[in-house]
């Protein structure tokens, strides 16, 4: 990626997060990062389209440092799980990503809906496949669900214990206590055999043939 073109999406980043993605206009990036409208068309083919830059620009590098952390580390260690999502957790509020996730959410656009949500699944699949690291096989068909209560845990957890602490309060307590949890649960569903949704879903849910375009690891061509 050229100089000029980084430039115009950092400026861009900013001005979404000042002022939100639906109520920048393309002429505000052209005005504060100082390119012409023909060359902001020859980068992106549109404002949603630089936004998905800004998503997979911040995905990419946090998830190779994030898998970086297992790099002479033990994979079926719960410590490494819980710095890896702290980590996670971090680098997406550092980066000011959450807002923009949020505005997304709760718009109207299913193009930036769909590629969130790809978002999504792509971080069950490694919650997964983490989990798969730490538990034996018998708790593997089960594994999709507490994935899934493990985002929500996270999610909710964190909200309210911000709001009881302040917003810069360190979330290892509540990355900890979480995982703590799942595992917990874990133990005991192979007992009852209780299993909301199979992990071969996932398959169903992000087929590659199906979300390579809206792929976080997408290098971009242009």
């Amino acid at each position: 990626m050229n100089d000029r073109k980084q430039n115009v999406i950092d400026k861009a980043h900013q001005l979404f997060i000042e002022q939100g993605f639906q109520s920048t206009s393309i002429q505000d990036i052209l005005e504060y990062s100082g390119i012409s409208k023909g060359t902001f068309y020859n980068y992106f083919s549109s404002k949603n389209e630089l936004l998905m830059d800004i998503f997979r620009r911040a995905f990419r590098k946090m998830e190779q440092d994030r898998n970086a952390m297992l790099i002479g580390a033990d994979p079926s260690d719960p410590e490494v799980f819980i710095n890896q999502i702290e980590f996670q957790m971090t680098s997406n509020r550092e980066n000011k990503i959450i807002p923009l996730f949020e505005e997304v959410y709760f718009s109207s656009d299913q193009e930036l809906k769909q590629f969130i949500g790809i978002g999504q699944f792509k971080t069950l699949r490694w919650f997964t496949e983490r989990l798969a690291d730490l538990t034996d096989t018998s708790s593997h068909p089960f594994l999709l669900d507490a994935a899934i209560m493990l985002n929500g845990i996270l999610l909710q957890s964190i909200r309210f214990y911000q709001k009881a602490n302040g917003d810069s309060a360190s979330i290892r307590p509540v990355v900890s206590y979480s995982v703590k949890r799942i595992l917990n649960m874990l133990e005991n569903l192979p007992v009852s055999g209780e299993q909301l949704l199979p992990p071969e879903i996932l398959n169903d849910w992000l087929p590659t043939s199906n979300t390579e375009d809206l792929d976080w690891r997408k290098k971009s061509t242009r």
